[in-house]
């Protein structure tokens, strides 16, 4: 079904038009905090990348409205506690040093627009000044000051309360039959017809007979992973990244086992099974740092959240 395109334009329209009633939109005002204004253009800067995804995916205008109405509140908010914080910080005396920012600024415009030519082109074809940019990235480095400083700091998981959720959630790191296993590969589009079989079977005598698999796999498999003897890592049974028909002779064999010839549209396949390791739950050693991490968010975003609604309570907050 063709998707709507005239939200495409619409989001163009807001970035490139220069006419008086455009401008007027952009340069409107779509929230005050305490003394300081928050435009629509900061908005629709903020939400391009999501307002632009929300056009392609759209196949109606209403469709568009209602998705780019949720995306404008939402990042309307975010600069509501962006500025929030940025007011905070400067209210006790934070400052960062023109030389810092102009370094940072200096090494991220290499790094996302490779020179100044390019970071000056994207700028025009945003309507946007080098001025707002640096703003812009002078509040989110503030930003990511303060959530370090207030937050960040403050986090500190108890190895218990890992212990806890790991008991309490165990279905969740339970994982099914694993298989270490080395592929070799002879595509049917790099040989004669019939040849694949021929030398997989050749290869698969010398397998049988206590040849290194890894080797073999590096002078006779043609995938990309000769250079690794065709080392394919683990598998779960539950996987689908691997044909059925492969997949079904990986588990069919024991450690140290090579299977038989397999052939799928031409390609001859031969495989060895390394390790086998039966369904289990995976014991915390190895989800430690996940849980922690997962924690970690948790409580990251319980202060975060708490510490923004201290701020908006003592703030001036006014919407147009």
């Amino acid at each position: 079904m063709r998707r709507f395109r005239i939200s495409i334009l619409l989001v163009a329209f807001l970035w490139s038009s220069t006419t008086h009633a455009a401008l007027e939109l952009v340069n409107g005002i779509s929230a005050v905090v305490n003394d300081s204004a928050v435009t629509f253009m900061e908005v629709q800067t903020f939400s391009k990348r999501a307002l632009e995804a929300a056009a392609r995916r759209s196949r109606t205008q209403a469709d568009f409205d209602t998705e780019s109405l949720k995306i404008t509140k939402a990042a309307l908010e975010q600069l509501i506690d962006r500025r929030l914080i940025v007011q905070e910080y400067k209210s006790t005396g934070g400052t960062i040093s023109e030389s810092a920012v102009d370094d940072i600024l200096k090494k991220q415009i290499k790094r996302e627009f490779g020179d100044p030519i390019t970071f000056s082109k994207m700028l025009r074809q945003a309507g946007r000044t080098y001025e707002s940019y640096r703003k812009e990235e002078v509040d989110m480095l503030i930003f990511g000051l303060m959530v370090r400083n207030k937050i960040s700091q403050e986090i500190v998981i108890s190895p218990k309360r890992i212990e806890r959720l790991y008991n309490q959630d165990q279905e969740k790191y339970r994982v099914g039959e694993r298989a270490k296993f080395r592929m070799i590969v002879v595509e049917a589009s790099r040989h004669a017809r019939g040849e694949p079989r021929k030398i997989a079977e050749q290869v698969l005598v010398k397998a049988r007979a206590g040849e290194d698999f890894a080797k073999l796999a590096n002078e006779f498999s043609d995938d990309a992973r000769i250079t690794k003897g065709g080392d394919r890592g683990w598998i779960e049974d539950k996987e689908t990244s691997l044909a059925k028909e492969l997949k079904a002779a990986v588990f069919g064999l024991q450690a140290g086992q090579v299977s038989d010839v397999i052939e799928l549209g031409g390609t001859a396949f031969v495989i060895k099974v390394e390790e086998r390791k039966p369904a289990q739950i995976k014991p915390i050693t190895e989800v430690r740092l996940a849980i922690e991490k997962q924690l970690r968010d948790q409580e990251r975003d319980r202060l975060q959240t708490a510490w923004l609604k201290r701020l908006r309570k003592k703030a001036f907050i006014a919407y147009f």
